[in-house]
């Protein structure tokens, strides 16, 4: 078994929902990389992008996620386009068990169609065709870089998922 878990998945997934209650359940350290960015910068993620542009969002991405991927016990909630970044996948699949919360697209729209926060949709004409295409090229780079897969929609139970992550974790 391995020493953490990290979930990937498209942005409005669930992940940090999902980890923070995986890892009380487990009674492991929750990390969300996001959270850690803004902290670090002292600014939100869309004043990140809008100052410094996605790739300098993704080098703090990258690095954040090399630094809590050495750590233990714990479950790493990452960005929506961590994958995108083969070292990211190396270094999280290298010290955790990499699950993907599949969740489709309308759920997605739902979840985040009023969200200020996500910087990718800020300024998109026709959001779910955004979210629509981003999905399409995410897509199979979730499903191969996760360990194990679990279906989001908008009938979920949370804890329901948990409880499977939890026991494909201590199976693994």
């Amino acid at each position: 078994m391995k020493a953490n878990i990290a979930l990937i998945g498209f942005m409005g997934s669930g992940k940090t929902t999902i980890g923070r209650i995986l890892a009380r359940s487990l009674d492991m350290k929750f990390i969300d990389i996001d959270r850690c960015i803004s902290m670090n910068e002292k600014k939100t993620i869309p004043e990140i992008f809008e100052e410094h542009g996605e790739k300098y969002f993704r080098d703090l991405e990258r690095s954040i996620i090399e630094e809590e991927s050495k750590d233990n016990n714990i479950v790493i909630s990452t960005g929506g386009g961590a994958i995108i970044d083969n070292v990211n996948i190396k270094n999280l699949k290298s010290t955790s068990f990499v699950v993907y919360l599949d969740c489709d697209v309308n759920t997605i729209y739902e979840r985040v169609k009023r969200s200020k926060t996500r910087p990718l949709l800020t300024n998109s004409e026709d959001m779910l065709q955004t979210i629509q295409d981003l999905y399409d090229k995410r897509q199979t780079l979730y499903k191969i870089s996760s360990d194990f897969s679990i279906k989001i929609d908008s009938n979920t139970n949370i804890y329901d998922s948990v409880e499977k992550i939890k026991n494909a974790y201590i199976l693994s």
